[in-house]
């Protein structure tokens, strides 16, 4: 079983909070989370979750709504919403809000157009239930968090081999990719290019086959 690292809220607010720009996710480990180790050597994915899971706690409690969190490996941001009837939606890129006036009090008339598909609520994050769980520390040892990295290491030495496969079968990129949709479009080449149909193509079914092989071990999910 793997021991969560509690990281006091409050000082990981002030961390943030003070921060110019938003941090990606290692930084914020070395400085919040490394010194609470106290000699331990928890692993990478200790480390990951703890701060994660600190994070969206902090994101769903009451007692933090007049904060902004916004979570994502590349960009950690903790700031303070803006009042005054500004927009607070949030740009990571510039690091700043819409801050335009507000038709709501929430949102300006055109991020109001833009989350009304979703009840004038920010995106569901589908990370929230799984890092809100201290339970899922654990996951560490699943055979899916293995094939998940298996696949990563994969993607990170096959990189221009994986961009040939991903714009072969027509995808712009890894994260627009999923299991279920490169399994359709694969079968929809196979039936294509089948030796045993009218101009079929045994050339182009080999490739079709190594793109496929290659891909099939990077999307896992």
């Amino acid at each position: 079983m793997n021991k969560l690292i509690i990281i006091p809220e409050d000082k990981l607010i002030a961390y943030c909070l003070n921060l110019s720009h938003p941090a990606i996710e290692s930084v914020v480990i070395r400085e919040c989370v490394d010194p609470l180790c106290n000699g331990d050597n928890p692993s990478l994915y200790q480390k990951h979750f703890s701060l994660f899971h600190a994070l969206y706690t902090i994101k769903t409690s009451p007692k933090y709504f007049h904060l902004m969190v916004y979570i994502h490996p590349m960009d950690i941001v903790i700031r303070n919403y803006p009042t005054n009837n500004a927009c607070i939606h949030y740009d990571p890129w510039c690091d700043a809000f819409c801050n335009r006036k507000t038709v709501d009090g929430i949102y300006c008339s055109f991020h109001y157009n833009f989350y009304e598909p979703y009840n004038h609520n920010c995106l569901y994050d589908p990370l929230m239930k799984f890092y809100c769980d201290s339970y899922n520390i654990n996951y560490e040892f699943s055979v899916e968090l293995i094939k998940v990295y298996r696949g990563f290491n994969k993607y990170i030495a096959s990189l221009k081999e994986v961009e040939k496969a991903l714009s072969f079968f027509q995808f712009n990129a890894i994260d627009t990719c999923n299991r279920s949709l490169l399994q359709k479009r694969y079968r929809e080449l196979v039936k294509k290019y089948h030796p045993d149909r009218y101009n079929g193509d045994m050339a182009m079914i080999k490739q079709i086959n190594e793109h496929y092989s290659l891909l099939k071990e990077i999307v896992v999910i």
